[in-house]
């Protein structure tokens, strides 16, 4: 039997017709989408497998709000949803397989997909993103930990992109730089930094993209609502990327990697998928990517439905907008996929996507 999945996607401040265009491309699996309306109240979808989370929480880059809407979302699917799988998602990611390759993908001996980075355990990380795990953002601990980090580093350190994020690598040899790893290190120990970190809770970093199995996601959920969790963690700055690989972690699944393509970072936001990286979605081993444009006529966008997710979305949406693809048209199929050989129509593909109305 085909797995029944859910596909969560925190939604905010995005055009709701890109995210009925990822819905539309995810179908016939359902759709869970927390959507901030407080940030944009007038957000209609028309993807008939979209279903909006109640009471959705108020969300933003880098407020723990994001996290609550995660855990209210999952709390919700479980109580509400029948599924063998969840995966999160943004509005700017698009699948860049079809569905049926990740229905089989995920029936595999694997109960979770993500990618992390033992805190602890690699320099690189502890000195480069330690002082957000183990100090509260907006304390005079966290300013001077992140002053010794940063201090660590200089201009000709090298970089490291990896489990979904990116790293300094290397660090200078002067005695200031000693003398911050040293801090770190002392700060490592639960007795001197004052977290909840040890041995047998270890922190994790990473990509906030997971997918798990419906009993992954119960273990996370029920460790996130252990006493003093959620409190510490609400605590630091950008919360997701230490909470999530922790609690998958934590709760030992049968592990794969991440689902997600994300493309470089740029400082702190993932740098946004052009054309330019066509080759490389093709080549990645990967389901899904972002970040994508936020608009559904981009063409990296159209290609991607085209050529990589495959023909029957495109061939649908051309039946209701009254058009058939001859020979020499601009679809060629084989298969389940399809290629592009002529350039699209912007205008038609902006707006080609579902019938009917989802409101909140």
């Amino acid at each position: 039997m085909k797995p029944n999945i859910v596909f969560l996607v925190m939604s905010a401040v995005g055009k709701p017709e890109t995210l009925d265009q990822l819905a539309h491309s995810l179908a016939p699996h359902t759709v869970l989408v927390h959507h901030d309306f407080s940030q944009t109240p007038d957000f209609v979808l028309t993807a008939p497998n979209v279903r909006f989370v109640p009471d959705p929480k108020r969300t933003g880059w880098a407020f723990f709000g994001f996290v609550d809407g995660i855990f209210h979302s999952m709390k919700y699917a479980l109580a509400n949803l029948e599924f063998d799988y969840l995966q999160l998602l943004s509005p700017s990611c698009l699948p860049i397989k079809s569905i049926e390759a990740f229905e089989t993908h995920i029936s595999g001996r694997e109960e979770a997909h993500f990618d992390c980075i033992d805190l602890f355990a690699d320099q690189d990380a502890l000195m480069s993103v330690g002082y957000r795990a183990l100090t509260p953002e907006k304390s005079f601990r966290h300013r001077i930990v992140r002053r010794l980090g940063n201090a660590y580093f200089d201009a000709a350190s090298g970089r490291r992109d990896e489990a979904g994020i990116w790293l300094h690598s290397g660090g200078k040899k002067s005695i200031l730089a000693l003398v911050a790893l040293g801090l770190f290190k002392a700060l490592s120990r639960p007795s001197i930094g004052q977290h909840i970190f040890n041995e047998k809770f270890r922190p994790y970093y990473g990509s906030t993209w997971f997918g798990a199995s419906r009993h992954v996601v119960a273990a996370m959920l029920e460790k996130f609502l252990h006493p003093g969790v959620r409190d510490y963690f609400s605590r630091l700055c950008i919360a997701d990327e230490f909470l999530i690989p922790t609690l998958l972690m934590h709760v030992a699944p049968a592990k794969g990697p991440m689902n997600h393509y994300i493309q470089r970072f740029d400082h702190a936001h993932p740098g946004r998928i052009d054309e330019q990286a066509m080759e490389q979605l093709k080549a990645t081993p990967a389901f899904f990517a972002r970040k994508f444009p936020d608009d559904p006529a981009a063409p990296i966008r159209v290609r991607v439905l085209a050529e990589l997710v495959g023909s029957e979305l495109l061939l649908q949406s051309l039946e209701k907008a009254g058009e058939k693809p001859q020979d020499n048209s601009a679809l060629t199929t084989t298969g389940t996929t399809a290629s592009v050989s002529q350039p699209a129509d912007g205008n038609f593909l902006a707006g080609m996507f579902g019938q009917g109305k989802v409101a909140h």
